[in-house]
């Protein structure tokens, strides 16, 4: 941990992991607790066995603290390299890397839903996302050097969090 902390509420924590794009999967597989059962406690469902909100335990709390700070780890070596070599120039001038694409496929893809987090790091709407990285590939340079911008703030903040019960 870097010092500097941001508490949020483990309730709160599904919209920042919603909103970014980070697999649910990953984080069970990363903090070992079951995904359905971390998908129930982090949306706060309620338990239709004992009417109560779901929550997790103080040691799946500290399980789940672990796992967003291993992403955080990972996420600090994670670059996508915009390669000039494998660069394409199409008619209007504009060159893109669809060497990217594969980068970010494979080294996205075990921390993240592609859609959601091209969506976050870009702004692209959803037919856009579809077609740069199943069809195209344009991925500019400015596009990828974005995206290794949001990986180290979304590596940063997760590394800040500190999860509470409320």
């Amino acid at each position: 941990m870097n010092g500097r902390e941001i508490k949020i509420p483990v309730h709160k924590l599904k919209g920042y992991i919603n909103e970014v794009g980070i697999s649910m999967t990953a984080l069970s597989k990363l903090s070992g607790i079951n995904a359905r059962h971390l998908m129930k406690s982090l949306a706060g469902e309620v338990d239709t066995r004992n009417g109560e909100v779901r929550m997790l335990s103080n040691d799946n709390m500290e399980r789940l603290q672990e796992a967003l700070h291993q992403i955080s780890l990972d996420l600090k070596y994670i670059f996508i390299y915009y390669n000039p070599d494998k660069e394409d120039e199409k008619k209007n001038g504009r060159r893109y890397c669809p060497d990217c694409v594969v980068q970010i496929k494979s080294q996205l893809s075990p921390y993240f839903k592609i859609r959601p987090f091209m969506h976050y790091a870009l702004g692209w709407k959803r037919s856009k996302i579809q077609n740069v990285m199943m069809t195209n590939g344009n991925i500019t340079k400015d596009d990828c050097d974005r995206i290794n911008i949001v990986l180290a703030e979304i590596s940063t903040r997760l590394d800040m969090f500190t999860l509470t019960k409320d």
